[in-house]
């Protein structure tokens, strides 16, 4: 059994860029141009999109030179060994499992809610002084189990209802234009900038917090083993998600700014987009509820998706039980590591919005270390590895690397820094990120540290890296 080559290029695409446009840029605008003005919005969303892009090159170089399943847990094993794999899985678990798929499954709720208050009935508990209700869980987790088993009948499915479901959301976002064209102003956008802020500062301020909202590219590499297209093309659609992705956030940030005076427009239209063309007609408020339902449905399928082919790729390589790798006969996915990604999202998803708002949180401060990893592996694997065949190849490597370490650099460190705007929450975040980190070393000590000793570094290696081993190690 293996894995099935099946994805064509504009499924990697609805993947890409679907999986890194959300659900909360709907809803947040009006606020965001109440902190930021307009202007600092969007064009804080363009300097997050050249930083975004600049990490994603990483991504695209490293995905093409070795596009093996699993993405960065396979390709950083040349720069980092087999400790750097365990280490990159358990920071992406973080940020994938712990925070998205596990918000995702309360957060269709929370927008359900806007439609059927009833929803809001029935508290069972509270975390952190926010109600869990039953209504929430019994939706959160009827949809997990939706995703699973789209999941579950192969990537050809996946692509196809991620693809059109991705067609749907462009639509939308059509229709906002649209309405913008039509019915905004200019006069609503000018000035662009709070008075008191001077545009540098804003831009550079939401930047900080736009970069987090272009996260998703990363989860390409880890299905690259069923795609259909050849390696630099892969690697040109891994950089183009982010780019395009980032043009959808500029040119939605400036639709909803024409549409009212965006001066305290945040108390007038509390829901973002939504209240905005509700005032113009019910039915348009209908679109923009819509657009943020899909975005949340088009992250959670490829987010499920990736994070059982990671697992399947450790298992692979022997740092995960061996009963992880199976793969299903007929449709030729890792069963029982999308069955376990299932039920630790639906574990974690009992904690209710606050809850998993810290693993949000903390969940960007760890896919900064992935980012910062994927660069650091690019530039070693260039001085090491200067054989390898690379089908993307990033220009001015080193000069394009070292800013993008910069930019990693600047992910991950902002967050833990107190008074920015994306500060974790003291004391909780930071105790919940350490918590985590300990954990994992926990478990390297106890059973992946055993495995290396058992198993040896180079059966490890061939595992994660199937043929692309000997090309760059050369054959014994």
């Amino acid at each position: 059994m293996s894995l099935k080559r099946v994805l064509e290029w504009y499924h990697i695409l609805a993947i890409g860029v679907a999986g890194i446009i959300g659900t909360s840029w709907v809803y947040l605008n009006t606020t965001f141009y109440d902190m930021y003005g307009p202007g600092g919005v969007i064009l804080g969303y363009f300097v997050a999109t050249v930083m975004a892009s600049l990490i994603a090159l990483a991504y695209s170089e490293m995905g093409s030179a070795i596009p093996r399943e699993g993405g960065e847990v396979a390709f950083v094993y040349p720069a980092i060994g087999p400790v750097g794999s365990y280490f990159i899985a358990w920071m992406f678990l973080l940020g994938m499992l712990a925070a998205a798929l596990s918000f995702y499954v309360i957060g269709i709720a929370f927008l359900l809610s806007w439609i059927f208050p009833q929803l809001n009935t029935i508290p069972l508990y509270e975390v952190a002084g926010f109600p869990v209700y039953l209504p929430w869980i019994i939706v959160g987790y009827v949809s997990a189990l939706v995703v699973f088993a789209l999941n579950y009948m192969g990537a050809r499915l996946t692509g196809n209802v991620q693809t059109a479901l991705f067609i749907l959301l462009v639509l939308c976002g059509v229709i906002i234009v649209i309405v913008a064209a039509l019915r905004g102003s200019l006069s609503n956008f000018i000035p662009p900038f709070k008075p008191e802020m001077p545009p540098a500062t804003a831009a550079f301020r939401f930047a900080l917090m736009g970069i987090g909202y272009l996260s998703g590219f990363e989860m390409l590499p880890m299905i690259a083993e069923e795609t259909k297209v050849s390696p630099r093309r892969f690697g040109y659609l891994v950089a183009l998600s982010a780019a395009l992705a980032g043009c959808w956030y500029m040119l939605m940030m400036f639709c909803g700014s024409l549409l009212i005076p965006w001066q305290g427009s945040s108390q007038v239209a509390p829901r973002g987009l939504i209240d905005e063309l509700a005032s113009i007609h019910p039915a348009l408020g209908s679109v923009a509820w819509l657009a943020s339902f899909l975005g949340l449905v088009t992250s959670w399928i490829p987010a499920m998706m990736t994070v059982s082919r990671m697992i399947y790729s450790l298992s692979r390589g022997g740092l995960f039980p061996k009963q992880f790798e199976k793969l299903h006969p007929k449709y030729g996915v890792p069963t029982r590591a999308l069955l376990f990604t299932l039920i630790i999202s639906l574990i974690l998803g009992l904690l209710g919005r606050r809850g998993l708002v810290w693993f949000l949180d903390i969940g960007g401060v760890a896919l900064g270390v992935c980012w910062l990893t994927a660069v650091i592996t690019m530039i070693i694997c260039r001085r090491k590895y200067p054989h390898l065949k690379r089908p993307f190849s990033v220009p001015a490597v080193y000069v394009t690397g070292a800013i993008a370490l910069i930019v990693g650099l600047i992910v991950v460190v902002t967050p833990l820094i107190p008074g920015t705007d994306i500060s974790l929450v003291w004391p909780y975040e930071y105790v919940l990120l350490i918590a985590w980190v300990l954990l994992g070393i926990v478990i390297y000590l106890v059973y992946v540290r055993n495995r290396i000793k058992e198993l040896g570094v180079e059966k490890i290696g061939r595992g994660l890296l199937g043929e692309y081993y000997d090309e760059i190690f050369g054959k014994k």
